[in-house]
C-alpha cells in the first residue's frame, strides 16, 4: 500500500471558482507519479466534490474576517483537519507528506506532523511575499499585529521539514526576511516597515520547484495560422500585474503593428481603469477584455496568439508564461521575478522589460514583431522534467527524519 501525501491548499478549482489551477496541475502530476497516494483537503463551507479526476475533501475552519490574527485558530483549525482526515478514510499512521500551500496554511502541516511524527511537514510558497505578513485588510498597516505574528510565523517556519519554493527568487526574498532593498514594491515594503531590527528565517531544508506545465494539455498541437499580430496576457487587474503598463506600451506602437490585437483575460480593480484608457485612447477595436475561465480552455487561447505579454512587477513565478511557451507561444515579461530563471542568460534582453516602463515593453514587444525570433528557454517546464528532482530531495527528508 503506497504512502498517503496530503495536499492542503486554500487554492484549488472546483463549483463557482478557477482559482488554484496550478494546485490541481501539481496534483495531478504527483498522482501520475505514483510513489504516493495523493489526497486533496480544502478549507470551507460545503461538501466534498470532484474536479477533473480529484477527489477534493473539505474542512471546516475558523478564521476572523480578511486575515486578522491568521494563527487564533490554529490548534483547533488543526483538529478539524484531522478529523476530516479521518473521515476520509486515512489512516493518519499511513501519511508520510503533508503539503501546505501558503504561510497561513502550514500549521495544517503541523498539526499532521503533530500525530504522526513520521510525517513530513512541507510548505510551499508561490509569492515573492512568502512570508506570511500581508494579511488583514484593517490591521496589515498595524506595526504591533505585524510584530506579533512576525515571530509566530518565524517559530512556524523553523519547524517545518521543507520548504518550496517556486523559485530561486521567492527563496532569495524569503531568505532575506525582513531585509527590503531588493525590490522597490511598495507594498512589500510597508509589510516590513519597523522590523528591520528582527532576526531573519531560520529553516532546516529547502528546494526550487518551478510551477510546472502538463505537455500533455499545454502544447503546440492545433495551432494554425491567422491573420494580423495577436498579442494577449492573462491575469489579475491589479497593481502588482500593472496592466496599464501593458495598454500604455501598445498604444506608443498602435501605428507601427500592422493589423493587430490585444486579448486581456482577467479582473480586478484596475479593470475599470484599464477600460477608461482604453476608450481615451480609441483602442476598443484592438483591445478586448475577456472573461476569465476554466485552466483546461487556456490551451486553445495561448495557440491562437503570437506574442503572451504580462508585465507584472511582482511576481515569483507565473505559470501562464511556461504555459504560454509549451503551446509554441513566447512571452515578454518585466525583470525583477522569478520568470527571469526562465530565459537564457544570453537572451534576457528581448524578452525581459524593465518595470513600469511602457517604453521599454513597447520597444521589446515592436522588435520581436519585426523580428520573430524563436524563444529558448534556460530549462524544463515540463513536470515530467521537475518532478523526479523534487521527489529524490523529498525522498532524502523523509529518510533523515527516520533516522
Amino acid at each position: 500500500m503506497r504512502p498517503v501525501y496530503l495536499f492542503v491548499t486554500p487554492f484549488y478549482p472546483g463549483p463557482g471558482t478557477w482559482r488554484g489551477a496550478y494546485s490541481h496541475d501539481l496534483v495531478r502530476a504527483l498522482a501520475a507519479e505514483g510513489r504516493y497516494e495523493v489526497r486533496v483537503f480544502v478549507p470551507g463551507r460545503g461538501p466534498d466534490y470532484d474536479y477533473d479526476g480529484v477527489r477534493v475533501h473539505r474542512f471546516r475552519e475558523w478564521r476572523l474576517p480578511s486575515m486578522v490574527l491568521p494563527l487564533l485558530f490554529a490548534r483547533r483549525n488543526g483538529a478539524a483537519f484531522l478529523r476530516a482526515v479521518a473521515r476520509a478514510g486515512i489512516d493518519v499512521k499511513r501519511v508520510a507528506v503533508c503539503h501546505a500551500n501558503t504561510a497561513c496554511y502550514g500549521p495544517y502541516a503541523l498539526a499532521a506532523k503533530a500525530a504522526n511524527p513520521r510525517v513530513v511537514a512541507l510548505l510551499h510558497h508561490h509569492f515573492l511575499d512568502g512570508y506570511g505578513l500581508a494579511l488583514g485588510r484593517v490591521l496589515r498597516r498595524c506595526w504591533a499585529h505585524r510584530l506579533l505574528h512576525y515571530f509566530l510565523f518565524r517559530r512556524m517556519h523553523a519547524r517545518m521539514d521543507g520548504h518550496i519554493f517556486v523559485s530561486e527568487a521567492a527563496r532569495r526574498a524569503f531568505l532575506a526576511v525582513p531585509d527590503t532593498s531588493w525590490t522597490a514594491w511598495a507594498d512589500y515594503r510597508r509589510q516590513m516597515r519597523g522590523l528591520g531590527w528582527c532576526p531573519s528565517p531560520r529553516i532546516r531544508a529547502s528546494v526550487v520547484l518551478h510551477n510546472g506545465v502538463d505537455v500533455a494539455r499545454f502544447n503546440a498541437a492545433g495551432r494554425t495560422p491567422h491573420e494580423g499580430f495577436v498579442m494577449g496576457c492573462v491575469a489579475n487587474l491589479t497593481g502588482a500585474k500593472d496592466p496599464l503598463t501593458l495598454l500604455r506600451a501598445v498604444a506608443r506602437i498602435r501605428d507601427e503593428l500592422g493589423d493587430w490585437w490585444l486579448r486581456v483575460v482577467g479582473s480586478g480593480p484596475l479593470e475599470a481603469r484599464c477600460r477608461a484608457f482604453v476608450r481615451a485612447e480609441g483602442l476598443e477595436g484592438n483591445v478586448a477584455f475577456e472573461a476569465e475561465r476554466d485552466h483546461a480552455a487556456l490551451p486553445a487561447f495561448f495557440r491562437e496568439l503570437d506574442l503572451f505579454v504580462l508585465p507584472s512587477v511582482f511576481d515569483a513565478f507565473p505559470c501562464v508564461l511556461s504555459e504560454s511557451w509549451a503551446c509554441g507561444t513566447p512571452f515578454i515579461v518585466c525583470a525583477g521575478g522569478g520568470a527571469a530563471e526562465l530565459i537564457r542568460p544570453e537572451e534576457r534582453s528581448l524578452w525581459l522589460a524593465r518595470p513600469r516602463d511602457p517604453a521599454d515593453l513597447a520597444a521589446k514587444i515592436l522588435r520581436f514583431y519585426r523580428e520573430r525570433r524563436p524563444q529558448r528557454l534556460a530549462g524544463p517546464v515540463a513536470f515530467g522534467d521537475l518532478l523526479p528532482p523534487f521527489l529524490e530531495w523529498l525522498e532524502a527528508r523523509r529518510a533523515a527524519l527516520l533516522q
